[in-house]
């Protein structure tokens, strides 16, 4: 993805700005992540590429239970 992608700044980039005292808040793309692998998706970067395939694990990740 290109540094100037939409998609890329709300997922992988930081945020600017002062944060609060304590735990730093997650990004999404990080609870994403560990909703993948409460899934057992290994390699999902991957898969995404493949857009039939990414499409049925988002279809699962819908109905799965525990995310």
């Amino acid at each position: 993805m290109q540094e100037r992608d939409r998609c890329r700044k709300l997922t992988v980039l930081k945020s600017k700005g002062t944060r609060h005292v304590g735990k730093p808040e997650s990004k999404w793309l990080e609870s994403g992540e560990e909703d993948l692998k409460k899934m057992g998706l290994r390699n999902w970067r991957r898969k995404q590429q493949d857009q039939e395939h990414w499409r049925t694990i988002l279809e699962e990740a819908e109905v799965h239970q525990g995310l």
